[in-house]
């Protein structure tokens, strides 16, 4: 039924946090696989990685999720619950996961880090786009990673406006998780996010010039105008 993928770049993180609580789950072993692609040498992208796990999957719902994420042991049982609450008013949904944000900027979802707990509901709800730290797609769907996302970054966003060009919302549900690390908002954030622009850009009539990501807002304005932005930011 369920296909856990990961992209692993450190075995011992991975082993402590995904396998740990998926094997304490209440749910038999037998309706979930487990598919980590090994990254440790760092020859995959996130999307190349996710895609070769998407690919091995056996699951009819595949959830993607970091390697340093923890799942109660009544994770399964919530997100059934969730999906059916979406799937009684929307069979044909794109992406779900615990934690997004709306186009007005809302925060909304079900998850503790290291600054706490950021419970948003009500829940499920429609969403803009989702965290990265999980998601979970029909595999029926069709939806695969953008490899031209070529980074650890803005994925999630970009499959997330993928799907709505297809005509599939996303949702964040209520569906606790416990999250191990804090984001990096570096120097490939950025670089990753003037691909994001590039590609969106010219499909702003289908998605809005404002993308609401989990790590900020993303204007999707003409390079001029992003250019005096900057310069007034400066100026400022």
């Amino acid at each position: 039924e369920f296909s856990f993928v990961t992209c692993v770049s450190n075995w011992q993180l991975y082993n402590k946090c995904v396998i740990s609580s998926l094997n304490q789950i209440d749910a038999s072993q037998d309706i979930f696989e487990k598919i980590p692609i090994d990254n440790t040498e760092n020859r995959f992208s996130a999307a190349q990685a996710l895609n070769l796990g998407l690919n091995r999957s056996k699951g009819k719902l595949i959830i993607f999720c970091h390697q340093d994420l923890l799942f109660p042991k009544d994770w399964i049982d919530n997100f059934l619950k969730q999906i059916n609450i979406i799937e009684s008013r929307d069979k044909y949904w794109g992406v779900t996961g615990p934690f997004g944000r709306c186009s007005n900027g809302s925060m909304s979802g079900n998850v503790t880090d290291f600054m706490g707990l950021h419970f948003s509901p009500p829940l499920p709800r429609k969403v803009q786009t989702l965290d990265e730290l999980c998601l979970i797609i029909r595999k029926d769907s069709g939806l695969q990673f953008d490899e031209y996302m070529d980074g650890f970054h803005l994925y999630g966003a970009d499959i997330c406006l993928t799907a709505a060009c297809q005509g599939m919302q996303s949702y964040a549900i209520d569906c606790f998780v416990e999250h191990r690390s804090k984001g990096n908002k570096d120097e490939k954030w950025r670089l990753q996010k003037e691909k994001f622009i590039k590609k969106w850009r010219p499909k702003h009539h289908a998605v809005g010039k404002k993308i609401c990501t989990a790590s900020g807002k993303i204007r999707l304005h003409p390079p001029i105008i992003r250019f005096i932005r900057r310069i007034r930011d400066i100026v400022l």
